[in-house]
C-alpha cells in the first residue's frame, strides 16, 4: 500500500505530473489503488503547525516561481501557477498520489472570468454519459472574485474559515478546497462540500473550518462602494445620450432594463431594452 511520506518533496514547478516512484504510468480508474487512496484519505491526519508550515512554504514558493505573481495582492496570474501550486499541495499535503490518477483519467487546470458568485469549481465530465465509465477532471477557479478581493472594498476576508491577509492566501485556500472536491471524486465518484467526508478531508489535511468562501462578490462591490442594489433606478450615459432604468441584475457588469416600446416584454407587462453598464458608469436616479 503507497504511504503518504511525512515530508513530501518540494514542487520542480514542472506541470508534467509523473508516478512519484518513477515507474509505469498509473492506470486509468485503477480499482486497487482508488481503495488504497481512500483508506489513506479517510485515515491521514496533520497537525495545524504542520499545516501551516506547508501551506506558508507553498505560498512562498509561489511567489519566488512564478513569472506572474509579483506579490501576494498580485494583478496578474497565469494558469501554470494554478497547476504549480496544486501540484505542491498534492506532494506535501497527499505524497503526491492524487493528480497522478487523476491525470490518468484526464485533468485540467483554468481561471473563469465568467464565475461572479462561485470562487472555484470541479467539475466532473462523463464523456460516454455514464457514472460508471470514463471520466475526465477540470478545476477552475474565479479570476473574477480573485481581482475583486482585496482590492477597492475593505474588510475583512475569510475562506473556508481561515481568515485570509492577501489575495494569493486566498487563492491557496479555494485552490485547496477544490482539490479536496477532486479527491472525492477520483476515490468515491461523489462529494459534497456540506457533507462530513469531505469537511473531514479538508479539516485533517487543510485546518479548514467552513467550506465557504467570503469573498468580494461583484454584488457586495456595488452596495459598498457604489451605493447600488438590484432594483435601484439609475442612470448612465449611453452614446451621448443619458438613459434612465432600473439596475435587473448585477454579475461582471450591471445589467439594466431602460423602458422602450420596441424592447423585449419581460414578465411585468413592460418592454424594456436591455444595457449592459460597469457600475463606475452608473449614477443612482431618485426617479422611480
Amino acid at each position: 500500500m503507497p504511504r503518504f511520506p511525512q515530508r513530501p518533496p518540494r514542487s520542480r514547478a514542472s506541470e508534467k505530473v509523473r508516478d512519484r516512484t518513477g515507474q509505469s504510468p498509473v492506470k486509468a480508474r485503477d480499482p486497487v489503488l482508488l481503495k488504497q487512496l481512500a483508506q489513506q484519505v479517510a485515515s491521514r491526519r496533520y497537525t495545524p503547525t504542520q499545516i501551516a508550515q506547508w501551506q506558508d512554504e507553498i505560498h512562498q514558493q509561489t511567489l519566488s516561481l512564478s513569472r506572474s505573481i509579483d506579490r501576494p495582492n498580485f494583478t496578474k496570474v497565469g494558469r501554470d501557477d494554478l497547476v504549480r501550486m496544486v501540484q505542491m499541495i498534492d506532494e506535501r499535503f497527499f505524497g503526491g498520489l492524487i493528480l497522478p490518477a487523476a491525470h490518468a483519467e484526464g485533468l485540467s487546470f483554468g481561471f473563469s472570468s465568467r464565475m461572479t458568485r462561485v470562487a472555484g469549481k470541479l467539475v466532473t465530465h462523463y464523456p460516454e454519459g455514464s457514472r460508471h465509465g470514463k471520466r475526465r477532471f477540470e478545476l477552475i477557479l474565479s479570476s473574477t472574485l480573485l481581482f475583486q478581493t482585496f482590492e477597492d472594498v475593505d474588510r475583512n476576508v475569510e475562506v473556508t474559515g481561515r481568515r485570509c491577509q492577501d489575495r494569493l492566501q486566498a487563492m491557496q485556500r479555494v485552490a485547496e478546497h477544490e482539490f479536496t472536491h477532486l479527491v472525492e471524486m477520483l476515490v468515491w465518484n461523489d462529494g459534497n462540500c456540506s457533507e462530513a467526508r469531505f469537511q473531514s478531508i479538508a479539516r485533517r489535511h487543510f485546518d479548514h473550518h467552513d467550506f465557504r468562501h467570503d469573498l468580494i462578490t461583484q454584488r457586495e462591490r456595488a452596495v459598498r462602494k457604489f451605493n447600488i442594489r438590484v432594483g435601484d433606478p439609475v442612470r448612465f450615459v449611453h452614446e451621448g445620450h443619458v438613459l434612465q432604468g432600473r439596475v435587473n441584475r448585477i454579475t461582471r457588469r450591471a445589467t439594466v432594463l431602460v423602458e422602450n416600446p420596441k424592447g423585449e416584454r419581460f414578465s411585468d407587462g413592460g418592454r424594456y431594452v436591455r444595457y449592459y453598464v460597469p457600475l463606475e458608469k452608473l449614477r443612482k436616479s431618485t426617479e422611480s
